[in-house]
């Protein structure tokens, strides 16, 4: 008999790999997380295994808690072994690849939110076409913050919520990341129509 990829085996799978790090021994963390140097000689693994890692418990459960309540609210509706196996992926390269090629100034990054800003884009962009109202009214919310933080900087009360510095840059790349995905995964869904029907 075929597994058939539940909707909620992502976000356990995401919430493990966030969890792991934490048992590692003292500085194991470390060799996980985005160093913009130690990516540039050729540690490449930074560029995804960043994303689990995170400044402490508190910025943990918060992107956690974020992850979760996106999955459940918009992601579970889609393909989500599609929204696991590609976008998760996919989200966090673009992110740090953007801090890479874009924002030379970071020197390190940890942390799930760049991914989580572009996984709400995303979906919310799909469900633009069944429910275009709340899904415009939250997509503006969303952009108006990443707008906000890039005139402005982090929201106030957000890097004591983390116990650290936020790299509103992550967000826009993640966001970024996120709508060029959707048009990819639009691109693809309307080439297989054309084909089938055509």
């Amino acid at each position: 008999m075929r597994l058939q990829f539940k909707p909620v085996y992502c976000p356990i799978l995401v919430t493990l790999l966030c969890l792991t790090p934490g048992l590692l021994p003292e500085g194991g963390e470390d060799l996980l997380q985005y160093q913009r140097t130690a990516v540039q000689t050729n540690e490449w693994w930074r560029l995804i295994t960043a994303h689990f890692v995170h400044l402490g418990w508190e910025h943990l459960l918060m992107n956690l808690a974020g992850l979760w309540l996106i999955w459940h609210l918009f992601v579970r509706h889609e393909n989500a072994l599609t929204g696991c196996a590609f976008r998760l992926p996919l989200l966090a390269l673009g992110t740090s690849l953007g801090l890479l090629w874009l924002t030379p100034e970071v020197s390190w990054y940890r942390g799930l939110s760049g991914v989580l800003h572009g996984l709400l884009i995303t979906s919310l962009l799909h469900q633009a076409s069944i429910q275009p109202r709340s899904s415009i009214a939250l997509l503006s919310l969303i952009m108006t913050k990443i707008a906000w933080e890039q005139l402005s900087g982090p929201l106030p009360g957000s890097e004591s919520w983390v116990a650290g510095r936020v790299i509103v840059d992550a967000h826009l790349y993640g966001g970024i990341s996120g709508v060029l995905i959707w048009g990819i995964e639009r691109g693809y869904s309307q080439l297989r129509h054309h084909e089938v029907t055509g």
